[in-house]
């Protein structure tokens, strides 16, 4: 119980800047560079029209990817690192294709069927849960060990044999 609540104390330590960061300045920072590279991506498959403006708000899941890869313990600096590079790419890729799928979701004339009404719950699906998937997918070991210990009662774990140090 205790080892939970420093985790919770860490992710509150870590996330309380971030996101004051996020909201002052990171969040602009990045729909700017959003759009900078994202508007030639949709130029190279012909959308010159594209202006992802309806799906800022969806960017914060960098923040829940980033929070849990600084809080997770027991991940090599390397894998932490590079993993949290490729995330990022993963993610704005997400960005991109969610652009795309409000913009197609929505029309022309700012109005949304059915369909399109789908599509983009959908996609806010998606988005939201990349970020966990992402973590999940880099922090591997850690979470597998941890979801087993969720799962074994303390008399059927493994007891050290004789060779084994204790």
């Amino acid at each position: 119980m205790k080892a939970f609540l420093l985790t919770l104390i860490k992710i509150a330590v870590v996330s309380a800047p971030l996101t004051w960061l996020w909201i002052h300045w990171g969040r602009d920072a990045y729909g700017w560079l959003f759009l900078q590279l994202s508007l030639p991506i949709y130029g190279f498959f012909g959308l010159t029209t594209m202006v992802p403006e309806g799906a800022r708000d969806r960017f914060i899941n960098y923040l829940p990817f980033l929070i849990l890869m600084i809080v997770t313990p027991r991940m090599s600096l390397t894998r932490r690192v590079v993993g949290t590079l490729v995330g990022f790419v993963v993610l704005f890729l997400c960005h991109v294709a969610f652009a795309y799928i409000a913009h197609d979701a929505i029309g022309a004339n700012n109005e949304i069927n059915s369909r399109g009404y789908r599509k983009l719950v959908a996609a806010n699906g998606f988005s939201d849960a990349a970020p966990f998937v992402l973590w999940v997918v880099i922090a591997r070991q850690w979470v597998w060990e941890s979801a087993a210990r969720l799962f074994v009662r303390p008399d059927e774990a493994p007891q050290p044999g004789p060779s084994e140090p204790g």
